[in-house]
């Protein structure tokens, strides 16, 4: 069965105590791949842990593929592949196709099954060499793609992979990045990407839901999101940059530099100004214009929006 939507949640909130996890979260997560994307402790795992049953929600709804998690949490753990952040509590002397099979088994594959099914998973992330070895002789990079493999065994609907980079070196990030891209383009699966790091995200996610202390700050295609003007002018001097950059302060511009280029908050006749001063400072202009927008300039917005930042 396809759908359009593959999980909806309406007014879902989690407390620990007095301590919000998630708040009135309404949602509606499209097919593909989306990112959930927010800083630590923004609410992103509290939310997937109760869209799992792993946690119960204190109000609110949510269903999975149609399923309710209050009563048909059996059917959406079915349908679901989920690659924890945390270490999974792998047994050292285990082997990786005996750890496979036996989470095959978990999810109520048989015996013949469940070996074919964990052969299969360990050559799709890259592991079917290495299948038989020892899982305390794997790198940290090998023990994610078992993460990835265990998630993979009982042939899920939906892969959830949260912080599946973290303390990854950047060779095995593009590796793991690669193999979740894959799981959209290969091999049909819905994919949800948790993360606070938004190069993963806009890497490999169509669509992103922004999280911030429980709440959700923003959501849409990420094209979407990026579209629209930057709402200031990129700037790159040659000599006395720093004169320059204070001689716009003490004009009132709001000025700041992000990624090697001088920002300057659009205004009124704001290209007279820059390169008048730019003069008077003794500064060559070698770059003068707006950048595209990225997901890291919508999150900046966001953020300063929230935190009443002017």
């Amino acid at each position: 069965m396809s759908f359009d939507i593959t999980i909806t949640t309406d007014q879902l909130s989690k407390y620990y105590g007095s301590i919000r996890g998630v708040e009135n979260i309404s949602i509606k997560v499209p097919a593909g791949g989306v990112g959930f994307l927010g800083p630590n402790g923004a609410g992103k795992t509290t939310l997937i842990r109760t869209l799992l049953g792993i946690i119960r929600p204190t109000k609110g709804t949510a269903h999975v593929l149609g399923y309710d998690i209050k009563s048909d949490i059996n059917q959406i753990r079915d349908r679901i592949g989920y690659i924890p952040e945390f270490n999974t509590a792998f047994i050292p002397d285990m082997t990786a196709m005996k750890f496979i099979a036996f989470c095959g088994r978990m999810n109520g594959l048989s015996g013949a099954e469940s070996k074919q099914r964990a052969s299969d998973s360990l050559y799709y992330v890259g592991l079917g060499e290495e299948r038989y070895r020892k899982l305390g002789t794997f790198s940290l990079g090998m023990k994610q793609k078992v993460k990835l493999a265990s998630a993979l065994v009982h042939d899920p609907e939906i892969i959830i992979a949260d912080e599946p980079t973290n303390g990854l070196d950047p060779n095995g990030r593009i590796q793991m990045l690669d193999l979740i891209r894959n799981l959209q383009t290969d091999q049909n699966k819905h994919v949800i990407l948790s993360s606070h790091l938004l190069r993963d995200v806009e890497q490999t996610t169509d669509y992103a839901i922004v999280f911030s202390e429980g709440e959700i700050l923003a959501q849409g295609r990420i094209k979407d999101l990026t579209s629209g003007r930057s709402t200031s002018i990129s700037v790159k001097v040659k000599n006395n940059e720093e004169q320059f950059i204070n001689s716009l302060k003490n004009d009132g511009l709001e000025v700041w530099v992000e990624g090697g280029y001088i920002e300057v908050t659009k205004s009124v006749n704001i290209e007279k100004v820059i390169f008048r001063t730019a003069y008077e400072a003794g500064a060559e202009i070698r770059y003068f214009g707006s950048r595209s927008r990225t997901l890291e300039d919508v999150f900046v917005d966001l953020f300063k929006d929230k935190e009443g930042i002017q």
